[in-house]
């Protein structure tokens, strides 16, 4: 049977664990059955609203002065959730809502089992973007409302309908093992993400593309990958710097000018963190003059989906 829970949040800064929205969509048998969306406060300390974000899905602080807390809407979510295993696009970003708004609280995570439709994308077709609007497109459906985080929930049950019905995959499970995707699981502290299988395959170069854009963001520069990656796989991202004009590399050097920074929390990107040695050693040549951009997953994702994105 095809049941799941399709789920997106709407955060109120570049935090990631500042929730300020939520859709939810519950799926019985391929079919959308019961909906929830709710306003929340983010957790204190990081319950700030950016203007960028504001633009983005129109949620002013005025608009969630009278709602609950994270820590209070938490256990609705659970509980409208249940045992499902929980849909949604680009997974990493809202089980990371997730986990480090729980964080910010002193609380623990809930126990989850879910699937990234972004992977499932990556794997099932080939586009020259793969955020939700193109992806659901692609498959013959529309969303009126982009980053409305009930349309959005609702837009993920139509990619997830669209690639069973392309497949004849029978429950999410089969459908992710279709195009070889892990369906992952955060639980007592331990996270495993919702990524393409590659077990066993050794990295490789791809030819650059010569008819990248010589404007695109990336375009001509080093990038090294630390930390799990969790809208696609390392291989993956290896060929989207290539189509882009870029050159990934193993590891941090004179060369490099941009790292990629997987599921580590923002708001510990500076020098002196306990991070990983790739970004140890970036920061130690960045105190050298060297000059080392240091983006997040997200920001990455929207390099290859819209260059000029970052430099707005």
């Amino acid at each position: 049977m095809m049941d799941f829970t399709a789920i997106d949040f709407e955060t109120a800064n570049a935090y990631r664990g500042s929730p300020c929205s939520v859709g939810l969509v519950r799926v019985r048998d391929g079919v959308p059955t019961e909906t929830a969306h709710w306003l929340m406060r983010p957790p204190e300390g990081v319950d700030g609203f950016d203007p960028f974000n504001i633009s983005i899905h129109g949620i002013t602080p005025e608009m969630v002065s009278g709602e609950p807390r994270w820590k209070d809407i938490l256990p609705r979510i659970s509980d409208f959730i249940g045992d499902d295993v929980v849909v949604a696009h680009n997974a990493g970003f809202d089980t990371g809502v997730i986990r480090y708004a729980c964080a910010s609280d002193g609380i623990e995570w809930p126990d989850l089992r879910f699937l990234c439709t972004m992977v499932l994308a990556r794997r099932a077709l080939q586009l020259p973007s793969y955020r939700l609007p193109y992806v659901l497109e692609e498959l013959g459906g529309h969303i009126e409302d982009h980053h409305d985080a009930l349309a959005d929930a609702s837009a993920v049950v139509g990619i997830v309908r669209a690639l069973a019905a392309k497949t004849g995959a029978v429950n999410v499970e089969n459908l992710a093992s279709t195009y070889n995707v892990l369906v992952g699981h955060m639980f007592g502290g331990t996270y495993k993400g919702s990524s393409a299988s590659h077990q066993g395959v050794r990295l490789t170069h791809a030819d650059l593309n010569l008819n990248a854009d010589p404007d695109g963001y990336l375009y001509g520069r080093v990038v090294v990958f630390t930390g799990a990656l969790m809208s696609m796989t390392r291989q993956i991202a290896w060929d989207a710097c290539a189509h882009v004009g870029a050159t990934a590399d193993d590891n941090v050097t004179k060369r490099t000018n941009v790292l990629v920074v997987g599921d580590i929390n923002p708001a510990v990107l500076r020098p002196g963190a306990t991070l990983t040695g790739k970004a140890q050693k970036a920061f130690t040549l960045q105190s050298k003059g060297q000059t080392i951009e240091v983006m997040t997953e997200d920001d990455f994702l929207r390099c290859l989906d819209d260059p000029s994105s970052l430099s707005e």
